[in-house]
């Protein structure tokens, strides 16, 4: 179920998947057996949203070497883009097999650009749109629907799932790009909301 809490007016309500709607989308960002590469892309770019909280922009300037798949937790490196600090995101475990693969089959193509996703190719970068629809795609897959069917709400999912984990505010916008707290404070409330409506339950 799509959690979406009650929020102050001047403030937008974060909207977010619950942590087992997170888990069922989690399951569906695999690599299907003969896929072809854009699939796998399709599929890597859902894993990558869910499992770095990458906004769509950045992802869209990711460059080949910005993926590192070596070693046992592979990192993606998010260069500054706007206000967002650049930072280098640990990627969570149920992505990994599935970037990997990615990863090698976009170093099979020899394409004139670097950029990680391409559309075309020629090397052209991957558009808003497609993004878009890669989303709304493993959503259907995992039986999942949202108000905002966008790269944010996997933002927001990835962003929250770290606060469950434990990680403080300075840590997850550290994590996010974030230069303040105010993404994970408003995170981090929707865990205090839905704490106080279950114990009223």
């Amino acid at each position: 179920m799509l959690v979406n809490e009650s929020w102050p007016q001047d403030e937008p309500t974060p909207i977010y998947f619950s942590s087992e709607d997170d888990a069922r989308l989690q399951a569906v960002c695999v690599a299907t057996e003969g896929a072809a590469f854009k699939e796998l892309r399709n599929t890597a770019i859902v894993a990558l949203f869910l499992a770095s909280g990458v906004t769509a922009a950045e992802l869209k300037q990711l460059r080949v070497d910005d993926l590192d798949v070596h070693g046992e937790r592979p990192t993606v490196f998010v260069d500054k883009h706007g206000p967002r600090i650049a930072r280098r995101v640990p990627i969570e475990s149920f992505a990994v097999d599935v970037l990997r693969e990615y990863r090698e089959a976009r170093s099979r193509i020899q394409a004139p650009t670097q950029w990680l996703f391409i559309a075309t190719a020629g090397g052209k970068p991957m558009l808003p749109d497609t993004m878009l629809k890669c989303v709304r795609v493993a959503l259907r897959r995992a039986d999942l629907s949202a108000a905002d069917e966008s790269p944010h709400l996997l933002r927001n999912t990835f962003g929250r799932r770290l606060i469950i984990a434990g990680k403080t505010n300075e840590q997850v916008s550290n994590l996010m790009g974030l230069s303040s707290h105010r993404t994970a404070t408003r995170l981090r409330q929707t865990l205090i909301l839905s704490e106080a409506s279950d114990a009223q339950a």
